[in-house]
């Protein structure tokens, strides 16, 4: 029992071995790489389910060089996007604002103009009622 435990328990290490031996990869990787396969081992170690075969290397850490696109879209142009869309938003509520205004301007001299007809009609009729 104790060698069959020996055995399942080393064989993630000489996986990790095999492939480093195998690799073309920059030594500086590589060394990456087996210390992140290292940090893991122990919870792996201590599975009973797991085979040499179900461990798949980690994918490389970003380099500091490489950024993501959209990361680099946004930090040259964030600032200028920001600025444009609240001067976009100012602009609309203003010009909202004034629509507004005019409208109620508009309503409001529509309404005098109908009060002013009805206040007419009312002294001809009373100038009427009274011959």
């Amino acid at each position: 029992m104790f060698s069959s435990r020996t055995a399942r328990h080393l064989a993630p290490l000489r996986t990790i071995t095999a492939r480093r031996s195998t690799t073309s990869q920059h030594p500086l990787t590589a060394q990456l790489q087996l210390q992140l396969q290292m940090q893991k081992s122990p919870a792996r170690l201590f599975s009973s389910s797991v085979s040499s075969q179900q461990v798949k290397t980690p994918p490389a850490p970003p380099s500091p060089e490489e950024k993501s696109i959209n990361g680099q879209f946004y930090k040259t142009f964030g600032r200028p996007i920001a600025k444009v869309l609240l001067v976009a938003v100012f602009t609309y509520q203003v010009a909202y604002y004034l629509w507004v205004k005019l409208e109620y301007n508009e309503i409001k001299s529509e309404m005098r103009a109908t009060i002013a007809d009805l206040e007419a009609r009312i002294e001809q009729l009373e100038q009427a009622r009274q011959k």
